[in-house]
């Protein structure tokens, strides 16, 4: 995998506004990752810079700020000594060591170091921390296993001598394996499309023009892979594996309805996504009209576009060789899909951006991607290079939390959370307001006046930022719509969601309004909310002697704060060391 490195600018204002996105998370990220450090130099930042050093972008590690006291910003005593205990960590420990970048500043009042770690190139990987290689994984580092040094070590080869496996040759195949009704779909789909190729009659000619075969028949991988009959006869690993994960008391996992999928890309596509309607929940939505209609869980459309995406961009060389398959897990708290390889030269930052440009990973399996069709119709990849965008699209629309791009470099996971995109305590609010108005909002409005109402405001260089690509003038025309219908405050270049000017009175407000909306769900649900954002993350044992609840007062009280979002649980029920924070 080529390395891509995006040097951030973490200035005071940059690292306050990533504090206040990791503590809206509820947790570290695969780029970011926050130690207390009160006690000098963490006892395990060898393992996070050797994690970081072989990642695909750089990683960044911010010192003086808790992670367990939802992310309060607590200090350091002296960042200079700090910085040299880190370098000094880095120099004779990390093999080979990458770079580090230091930036001093203070929050809060308080000493806060970023130390931003340029990943190795990947000829240079793995580092090895004590001779132990490390590499990120959600919001923790952990130890490589084989197939983990395997896949590096081959990228690496793949990168020096920039090897196409797509255009390989699959010795003692030809194309009579080929499945004949998507082949035929895809030479008339090729002829309509392709104006050079329309010209072409000779169908085996066109095929090697296309890249399906070479000149001598032989098919090359890309086109076994997309149009096979039975293409994991050849390479087992070119199939997916889908599975619903049910949670186990003691906090292991078991699966159901694990199902093996194979076949032509086409054939993949489909069977994952009736494979996920079936086996994901039904919702009932309010229409921009105002009407009640049940829906998909998950928006097939975005669902379509990441499942294409896995299959058409997963790495066809080393993955394939250690016989990693996509995989599509589906979990109490989220749908997971996971295409081996990562992402090549691009960051996730570049991913979701908006000016994204096509940067396929199999060039010419893409290309005959374009030509395939599913029986509904549909292209298996539409070529454009703006999916991304529609994926993010789609999921605010249909009110849903805005997917996680996590690229390791071994794998690309794509994090679908269930639920709603908003608390209750929001829901409620734009439910109120609304009824105030008189006037239903569509759904890029919620999520306009939510994300203003929890940040405090926002100026339209920001609002055009947070939607792009709509617009500028898109935004300014939704921004003089809410205001118009009194949705919005604007004061000295910034907009607010009405009433919610961050002063004192406003804050006192809301938090008695919250409390009141807390109440309702029960005596001491309240209680029990307060002392969980107090201390970051408790036990249930810490919860009793802090509240002085019986126990079964504490479980009472969690259980409609954990059905409503409000907390989330980690670990298993019933274990001693599980935790709750909120969400």
């Amino acid at each position: 995998m080529s390395s891509t490195l995006i040097i951030m600018s973490w200035n005071a204002e940059r690292l306050a506004e990533m504090i206040r996105e990791l503590r809206a998370f509820g947790d570290d990220t695969t780029l970011v990752e926050c130690k207390t450090a009160a006690g000098g130099v963490p006892e395990n930042i060898g393992e996070t810079l050797c994690a970081f050093a072989n990642m695909p972008q750089a990683g960044a590690i911010i010192l003086g700020v808790s992670e367990r006291k939802s992310f309060e910003v607590t200090g350091i005593e002296n960042p200079a000594e700090m910085q040299k205990a880190i370098v000094s960590v880095n120099r004779s420990a990390v093999e080979p060591a990458p770079q580090l970048e230091f930036f001093h500043h203070m929050i809060d009042g308080k000493h806060v170091v970023v130390v931003e770690v340029t990943p190795l190139m990947p000829t240079e990987k793995p580092a090895r921390f004590k001779n132990k290689a490390y590499l990120r994984q959600a919001d923790g580092d952990y130890q490589m296993n084989s197939n983990d040094l395997k896949m590096l070590e081959l990228s690496a080869l793949t990168a020096s001598q920039q090897t196409h496996f797509d255009f390989q040759i699959v010795q003692g195949t030809d194309t009579s394996v080929l499945d004949g009704a998507v082949l035929r779909d895809f030479i008339e789909s090729a002829r309509r499309f392709r104006t050079r190729l329309s010209k072409i009659e000779d169908d085996s000619q066109l095929l090697q023009i296309a890249n399906v075969t070479d000149n001598q028949g032989n098919l090359r991988l890309g086109g076994l892979y997309a149009l096979g009959y039975l293409p994991q006869s050849v390479e087992p690993a070119l199939g997916a594996t889908v599975a619903v994960r049910l949670a186990r008391g003691d906090g292991m996992g078991r699966h159901k309805n694990l199902t093996e999928i194979e076949g032509p890309l086409p054939v993949m596509l489909v069977e994952t996504m009736n494979w996920i309607r079936q086996n994901s929940d039904t919702v009932s939505r309010y229409t921009e009209s105002g009407h009640l209609v049940d829906e998909p869980e998950f928006p097939p459309s975005a669902i379509r576009e990441v499942l294409a995406n896995a299959l058409v961009h997963r790495d066809l060389g080393p993955s394939v060789e250690v016989g990693k398959k996509v995989e599509v897990r589906i979990t109490e708290k989220m749908l997971v899909v996971v295409s081996p390889g990562g992402l090549r030269g691009l960051s996730v930052s570049q991913l979701e951006s908006p000016e994204l440009t096509k940067a396929p990973v199999n060039k010419r399996l893409y290309e005959i991607a374009r030509y395939l069709r599913t029986p509904d119709g549909e292209r298996v990849t539409e070529g454009e290079g703006g999916g991304i965008q529609e994926i993010l699209t789609a999921m605010r629309e249909a009110r849903l939390p805005k997917p996680q791009f996590i690229d390791n470099g071994v794998t690309l996971k794509v994090l679908f959370p269930r639920g709603s995109r908003f608390s209750e305590i929001d829901n409620q609010w734009l439910e109120e307001l609304q009824r105030q108005r008189k006037r239903r909002l569509v759904p890029i409005e919620e999520d306009l006046l939510v994300n203003l109402r929890s940040q405090g405001g926002a100026t339209l260089e920001r609002i055009v930022q947070m939607y792009a690509p709509l617009g500028e003038r898109a935004c300014r025309r939704m921004l003089d719509q809410l205001s118009e219908y009194e949705f919005l405050d604007y004061e000295d270049g910034v907009y607010y969601a009405v009433g919610e000017k961050i002063r004192s009175d406003d804050k006192a407000r809301r938090k008695s309004t919250d409390e009141q909306i807390l109440r309702s769900l029960g005596k001491n649900v309240p209680i029990i909310y307060e002392a969980i954002g107090s201390y970051g993350s408790v036990t249930m044992k810490e919860l009793q002697d802090r509240t002085s609840l019986s126990p079964a007062q504490v479980r009472y009280a969690l259980d409609p704060l954990l059905t409503g979002g409000y907390v989330v649980m980690v670990g298993g029920q019933g274990r001693k060391a599980t935790v709750y924070s909120r969400a």
